[in-house]
């Protein structure tokens, strides 16, 4: 979910994942979904940057996420918390925690205020940043997106489709991403409010010449207006690794 670091005489890039990623490899398995049917729609401002804090997004990353669906449409983020733990093959579970402050009226629907912290297995600082509907954090100097998106059209009902490209450093996926049914997401956590819409990601690529397969299934939680990556797996010549990512605390403020 953090960013790549910085790379001499390239773009500083946002990558587009979850914090739940199983390996490198699936720093390309994305999930993407829908927004909350019915939710008003306002356009982002793609001509100035975006302040939140002491965190700001450049004019030309604005119009990206506006361009690609993510931010001016839908639910705003809501303020809460919760904590995150992700099993992955071969490694100790990660368990991160995050704090979003929520969207304000000097934010376009879909960014977010957000303090990350790593708690296990390697604790790290809390760092501050900007939330992509809990897609990504945006950090001071991001300015582009590894990843393509096309037909991603918030709200999304059942049935709708969008599709995801990915390519950097001998690396390519295309991802295809089908919006299903609703549930209750206190199934996900008792505490949580609202609805979960369910996302069924698939696509093919190759990882430096070696040929996989990627899916991954991804929860949007209507009420907070974030997504979330609960299951994730890749298909390798050498067999299937998987990953999935579960909420073991969660708390919204009392109003």
């Amino acid at each position: 979910m953090a960013s790549s670091p910085r790379r001499t005489g390239r773009q500083p890039r946002v990558r587009l994942a979850s914090v739940s990623g199983v390996l490198p490899w699936l720093l390309f398995g994305l999930g993407l979904g829908a927004g909350a049917l019915g939710a008003e729609t306002h356009a982002a401002d793609a001509t100035a940057a975006v302040r939140a804090g002491s965190v700001s997004l450049p004019p030309a990353l604005v119009e990206t996420l506006s361009s690609a669906g993510l931010i001016g449409r839908g639910e705003p983020v809501a303020a809460f918390d919760w904590t995150l733990e992700t099993r992955r093959p071969m490694r100790a579970p990660r368990r991160v925690r995050e704090r979003f402050d929520g969207g304000g009226p000097e934010l376009p629907p879909g960014l977010s205020p957000v303090v990350h912290e790593t708690l296990a297995p390697k604790p790290r600082p809390a760092r501050r940043g900007i939330s992509v509907r809990g897609l990504t954090v945006v950090h001071p100097g991001d300015t582009v997106l590894d990843v393509q998106v096309q037909g991603l059209q918030l709200p999304l009902a059942a049935g709708a489709h969008f599709r995801l490209d990915y390519e950097e450093e001998g690396s390519s996926l295309s991802q295809d991403c089908v919006a299903g049914a609703t549930r209750a997401a206190s199934g996900v956590h008792p505490a949580m409010p609202g609805n979960a819409r369910t996302i069924a990601c698939d696509g093919r690529g190759h990882y430096h010449g070696i040929p996989v397969r990627v899916g991954a299934t991804v929860l949007y939680l209507e009420q907070l207006g974030v997504f979330l990556q609960v299951e994730q797996h890749i298909d390798t010549p050498v067999g299937r690794l998987r990953g999935s990512t579960r909420i073991i605390d969660f708390e919204m403020p009392r109003r």
